[in-house]
């Protein structure tokens, strides 16, 4: 492995008294040490000047004891030997650090030809050099790291995934994308200085290789150990394809959802085959979450990373990129639908340390109308940036009637779009065979008169007003707040008058 003159001026210093002098032009990697015989060509190679030459010197690297007349001295880098220093002594150590070079490249070599993983990699540099290195994928995941205890990096600081704050100020960076374009070793100062190394697959950013920088004076040294791992880590890139190995079913999901929000209505085949490779049904309660970047900041959003952050962070979660933002699409009956107050105080904090806002569909059953959920999430960051601009996140259910007033029923069925408390009751009754829908659209009718109501439904007052204690209980409505009552009658209106089988007049 040939060397350049940083890494061998640092291994040298290490035990021996010497003064540098690099030169002032572009240098190349070094071969194994010679000693100087006065002919052929200089450069390539380390030459070892035992005794001072009479005729001046060709440019080239030279290990001497006095400075030698030289006919290009920016052309030539001379390594200045104390008198007290044995060549001998100096040349047989010059051959041990070409051995160790040689013998971390070998390891390397070896471990990319066993098809062994990045970790081993990582793990075999640390153990030469001891220097602090860290693979990320371009989600922000620990692929490989490799750093003493309690580092001082802060990109090296978490287990599994980079710090949360640390990721948000480097995607908040205005450069962030250029970084992600930057070819070869590049400087790159956050807490301390680190020297990156951009990897790419198909065309795109895939991942970055880190090092921390200990010694700003011996920096060219580190570049030359990064180049090189780099080196090895692109030959296992391009075995694997990628640093992230995806489930099967993640990538199914992530196909469906994508096709989904393109307009494409899945067949009934195309839902089977998902629920054989995936278990997700036409059956289960979904919620459709939209995340943009805080409307009043300018910040975009690291979509990689935040698809890998909602998917670890809620079970039974799929979500995708969809014109630079986040779509996620998170199955309630995996997740489970009794912790659906539980999830949206966990997407509350998510997004506030994100500095994002969400938009939340309404819950719903089956996989056929995806986009037209995502579009209720779109809607509900719509009205609720104008109504409650200080919240995190918005949901549907919140602005319904907010959207009812500006669109009519839009795009959406009158299910979609009118108060879910009535869905919720005409629920209820076919399941208990109640009549809490029939009783509430006929208070409605009467004109909030009890007695009225009770009469055109041939109960007893009391009955009816146990109904409707039994119906505040169930929805919580607050039928004083004006509000609520237009968009109740707006519903009543959009879905009809209930029909025959939504009413049980025997019901006591």
């Amino acid at each position: 492995m040939k060397l350049n003159t940083d890494v061998i001026y640092y291994h040298l210093l290490q035990k021996h008294h010497l003064e540098y002098k690099k030169a002032l032009t572009p240098e190349e990697e070094l071969g194994r040490p010679r000693y100087y015989d006065g002919s052929g060509n200089r450069e390539g190679f380390l030459y070892l000047l035992s005794e001072p030459e009479e005729e001046p010197i060709d440019p080239g690297t030279y290990l001497c004891y006095k400075k030698p007349a030289m006919k290009d001295p920016d052309a030539t880098t001379l390594f200045l030997l104390s008198s007290r220093e044995d060549p001998r002594e100096v040349y047989n150590e010059l051959q041990n650090i070409y051995d160790y070079y040689d013998e971390w490249e070998n390891s390397c070599l070896q471990i990319v030809e066993k098809y062994q993983d990045y970790r081993s990699l990582v793990r075999q540099t640390y153990q030469c050099f001891h220097l602090p290195v860290c693979l990320v994928d371009n989600q922000f995941s620990i692929v490989a790291s490799e750093h003493e205890e309690n580092s001082p990096f802060a990109l090296f600081e978490d287990d599994g995934q980079i710090n949360l704050d640390t990721v948000n100020d480097i995607i908040s960076n205005p450069h962030m994308r250029n970084l992600e374009t930057t070819r070869g070793i590049f400087d790159f100062d956050y807490d301390r200085n680190y020297k990156l190394y951009n990897f790419r697959s198909g065309g795109k950013y895939c991942g970055r290789l880190i090092m921390g920088i200990q010694d700003a004076g011996f920096a060219d040294r580190d570049s030359l150990i990064l180049a090189k791992l780099a080196e090895f880590i692109e030959l296992l890139l391009h075995r694997f394809g990628s640093f992230q190995f995806t489930s099967s079913v993640q990538t199914y999901l992530h196909s469906f959802l994508v096709d989904s929000l393109a307009g494409k209505v899945p067949h009934s085949r195309e839902i089977n085959r998902l629920n054989q490779n995936t278990g997700w049904s036409e059956e289960h309660t979904y919620l459709m979450v939209y995340y943009l970047p805080e409307h009043r900041l300018k910040k975009e959003l690291y979509p990689p990373y935040l698809i890998s952050q909602v998917e670890e962070r809620w079970r039974g979660t799929c979500a995708v990129e969809n014109q630079g933002n986040v779509v996620m699409l998170l199955n309630l009956s995996m997740y489970g639908i009794d912790k659906l107050p539980d999830f949206y105080q966990s997407l509350a904090y998510l997004v506030r340390d994100g500095l994002m806002i969400a938009g939340c569909s309404r819950t719903f059953t089956g996989l056929r109308e995806l986009n037209i959920y995502f579009k209720q999430a779109v809607y509900a960051i719509e009205f609720g940036k104008k109504k409650d601009s200080t919240r995190w996140y918005f949901r549907f259910n919140d602005y319904g009637l907010e959207y009812l007033l500006n669109y009519g029923t839009g795009i959406f069925k009158p299910e979609q779009v009118c108060h879910p408390a009535l869905l919720q009751l005409r629920k209820h009754d076919q399941i208990k065979q109640t009549s809490y829908y029939l009783t509430l659209f006929t208070y409605f009718e009467q004109q909030f008169n009890m007695s009225q109501a009770a009469n055109q439904l041939y109960i007893h007052r009391s009955t009816f007003i146990n109904r409707m204690e039994r119906i505040q209980e169930l929805t919580r409505l607050n039928l004083d707040d004006y509000d609520t009552r237009l968009y109740l009658e707006l519903s009543f209106r959009l879905l009809q008058e209930p029909e025959e089988e939504f009413t049980f007049q025997l019901y006591v």
